[in-house]
């Protein structure tokens, strides 16, 4: 399911001009706006657009003629991933929402399947299956979900929105976070890798020089020796940092 794994969800098909797309929202509606929405199996960002019905909407390639479609995310669809992007099955890529056509917070979901071509649409809609489960009918709905998607696990920077720099406690990128897309005249926290953009670098937004608590600084950029802004020293502390069109 396109949801962190061990949650637990409620599916509806509705009527037979909405299935076999399903429509999802936490298990007893106790509220879905802004619960992370994954990727439910591996493959690349095909599409990222508003329509005036779906909302933000992303859609993933998974090959072999296999598509996903992902409606009324809250955040721009370029937030968390970008087209052409490689995703895993758990890479988190929007948030439940109610753009668009949406008056409730859900997400709604399609399978879809189209031989030759990069982009679908509703009428290659296929019923949903779910670890080998189908998931299909008019009026229906299974009011106990559990997502298993629980492979794969991305490492924490991959969930860092676009325009932001994000800094890990971890040294492999995950753990406390502190994230921003502005200019900070002080940090507390004690910090051992960064990165931005989910690794992919976006005009005006490339560089950032950091300021240590024990002295020096650093420049941060995509493209370099140290990637995506891996440290080479961990354990450092930042004591601030700033935007730049260039180190």
């Amino acid at each position: 399911m396109p949801f962190p794994c061990g949650t637990a969800w409620q599916l509806n098909t509705y009527g037979s001009d909405h299935n076999p797309a399903l429509d999802i929202l936490v298990k007893g509606n106790t509220g879905s706006d802004g619960k992370p929405v994954l990727a439910s199996a591996a493959g690349t960002v095909s599409a990222t657009h508003w329509d005036n019905g779906s909302g933000n909407t992303i859609q993933i390639s998974h090959g072999n003629g296999w598509f996903t479609a992902y409606y009324h995310l809250k955040d721009a669809p370029t937030t968390y991933v970008r087209k052409g992007q490689t995703v895993l099955p758990s890479t988190r890529i929007g948030r439940i929402g109610t753009t668009g056509a949406s008056g409730w917070a859900h997400l709604h979901y399609e399978q879809r399947y189209l031989a030759s071509g990069d982009f679908t649409d509703v009428r290659h809609r296929v019923a949903v299956h779910f670890d080998g489960v189908q998931y299909t009918g008019t009026n229906r709905e299974w009011p106990d979900g559990t997502s298993r998607n629980c492979s794969d696990t991305p490492a924490a920077w991959q969930d860092c929105p676009a325009g932001s720099v994000c800094f890990y406690s971890g040294a492999d990128g995950t753990g406390t976070v502190c994230r921003s897309d502005t200019d900070e005249p002080s940090s507390a926290c004690g910090l051992r890798k960064s990165f931005w953009n989910n690794g992919d670098p976006q005009p005006g937004y490339d560089h950032v020089q950091v300021y240590f608590r024990e002295g020096g600084s650093m420049c941060l950029h995509y493209g370099t020796a140290e990637g995506r802004g891996n440290f080479p020293d961990c354990g450092r502390t930042i004591d601030r940092f700033h935007w730049r069109g260039e180190c």
